[in-house]
């Protein structure tokens, strides 16, 4: 992302309080997604698309990960762990924007096909992290966790074959989790101020930003 180019405005509004105009950006940068425009790194037809249509949910949810208290509703605490350790790795600052919370969240009222879909992906970097270094992906080191990320992002993607349902390769796997991680990265108040959000003002182009290069791709 160039951040050196400013992006186009579409509008000012003025109440900024509360998150409200964030929200409302998200919801209305997905809706025009059909139209070719939407948060970077989320893959099309994705589950996460479908939750930050919805700026009540986006609310909620936030709302919720944010308390102190907080735990989770849907992983277990090591997934959860492992989730913010990954999603770090995938994008810089996931972690001050509690893209794992968010995420946890969504999942806890999604389909049951996107919850084990996920799981499955999880388990398989926490798989290939045992295969290749005999430790949980969390509690290996930085060099450790990239390497695996590049095994992962610049493996082969599954082959779609009609009336078969083929198994989910590295790639795929990584794919998966990425779109979560950048639909709950960039609708955050982090990501989207990122994105060039100012609090009050709605963009309709971000120049120079081309998808989440600038993070791990």
């Amino acid at each position: 992302m160039n951040r050196n180019q400013g992006p186009a405005t579409a509008g000012k509004h003025p109440d900024s309080e509360s998150g409200i105009n964030r929200r409302e950006m998200v919801w209305r940068l997905m809706l025009a997604g059909g139209a070719g425009f939407a948060l970077p790194g989320i893959a099309e037809g994705h589950p996460i698309a479908k939750h930050l249509a919805h700026h009540t949910t986006v609310a909620e949810a936030r709302g919720m990960a944010e308390k102190a208290n907080w735990t989770p509703a849907f992983l277990d605490q090591h997934q959860s762990k492992t989730l913010e350790v990954l999603a770090e790795r995938i994008i810089p600052g996931s972690s001050n924007a509690q893209v794992n919370r968010f995420i946890d969240l969504l999942l806890s009222v999604d389909t049951q096909d996107a919850q084990k879909k996920f799981l499955a992906s999880l388990s398989a970097f926490e798989a290939e992290s045992i295969k290749r270094f005999s430790q949980p992906y969390k509690d290996i080191g930085d060099n450790q966790q990239n390497e695996i990320l590049t095994i992962a992002s610049t493996a082969k993607p599954g082959e779609a074959v009609e009336g078969k349902i083929q198994p989910m390769t590295m790639r795929d796997h990584f794919e998966n989790i990425k779109s979560w991680v950048a639909g709950a990265y960039y609708s955050s108040e982090i990501g989207m101020k990122e994105l060039g959000w100012t609090g009050d003002v709605f963009f309709t182009s971000f120049p120079g930003c081309q998808d989440s290069s600038d993070h791990h791709s």
